[in-house]
């Protein structure tokens, strides 16, 4: 999956989205390789962050009434109301649930935007954001480096990113068709691959990665996460998540606290991450991308009755 947003003019600004995603199944022979399903999403959202346009391929009829939802404002909430249970692991309902996190991370890219302006960093802060900030996740812990440079009147640290990598290699099916990051855009990048044994037994790895647009055509990361997990019909039952790129030096204790959900069934995360991991033992984007494994609950199977 990936989605695209941006770019930010000013903090209030109006927002595109563009995002995209397949499913592929592979291993059934050697070479073998099926395209399963495929989705694409456009939207624009308000000054307020709310949607006030949206298309979607394949169409739905259910899409239209997610307009007015408020990106990072219950957002989520309404996308569960108006999908039908039998597309709740589809594709289109997966990019859908990502637009809220790519209007979070746009920011990013504005702050990055405005200080090349001359504007200073303290200047960048939304009035109340610190309120809202502490302790919401392992970097904007109290005390943290984030929290401490906000207090102090310097804004929010902007780190050097390294550059993104090509993933696409020599394999045609690497990605999906993901065209070139504009400037001051900011991409979210999602893979989640699923292996299957015949007596139940699972695992997965997946990633995400967060990348802004830089003027020279290049992307460099801003976060980035790894995770491996593996179980049985349907249970989790080890999980290990890899820090990569991350803004503030807090940020990977968020990975420790990951076993948490070891037990739990992997078709509830949408659910279950949030009520198991949050504040200061939580990362929203580590979250987002645990929530996303949800989607592969149905490949994972379930517990056999008892």
């Amino acid at each position: 999956m990936h989605v695209d947003v941006g770019p930010r003019a000013e903090w209030t600004s109006s927002l595109g989205m563009e995002g995209g995603a397949r499913d592929l199944s592979t291993g059934e022979a050697p070479g073998f390789v099926r395209v399963l399903a495929e989705a694409h999403v456009r939207a624009g959202f308000d000054t307020a962050r709310r949607l006030e346009s949206l298309e979607t391929s394949p169409a739905v009829s259910w899409a239209t009434k997610l307009v007015g939802a408020r990106a990072g404002g219950g957002f989520r909430k309404q996308l569960d109301a108006v999908v039908p249970p039998a597309e709740a692991g589809s594709l289109l309902r997966q990019v859908l649930d990502d637009m809220p996190a790519a209007a979070l991370i746009s920011g990013y890219a504005w702050m990055r935007l405005a200080r090349r302006a001359g504007h200073h960093p303290a200047s960048l802060m939304p009035s109340g954001a610190l309120d809202r900030m502490t302790d919401l996740c392992s970097g904007w812990r109290a005390g943290g480096t984030a929290v401490r440079s906000v207090e102090a009147g310097e804004g929010v640290p902007v780190q050097d990113c390294p550059p993104a990598p090509d993933d696409t290699g020599d394999d045609p099916w690497a990605w999906h068709d993901v065209a070139a990051l504009d400037a001051d855009w900011m991409r979210r990048r999602r893979c989640i691959d699923v292996v299957t044994d015949t007596d139940g037994a699972f695992s997965i790895w997946a990633m995400f990665r967060d990348t802004v647009g830089e003027g020279d055509g290049a992307e460099v990361v801003l976060h980035e996460y790894a995770v491996r997990a593996r179980g049985a019909h349907g249970v989790l039952e080890e999980i290990e998540a890899e820090p990569r790129v991350l803004p503030f030096p807090e940020c990977p204790a968020a990975g420790q606290a990951v076993g948490a959900l070891v037990g739990l069934e992997v078709r509830t995360f949408a659910t279950a991450v949030g009520d198991t991991l949050s504040g200061i033992a939580s990362c929203t984007h580590l979250n987002d991308l645990l929530r996303a494994l949800g989607g592969v609950g149905d490949l994972v199977g379930a517990p056999p009755v008892r």
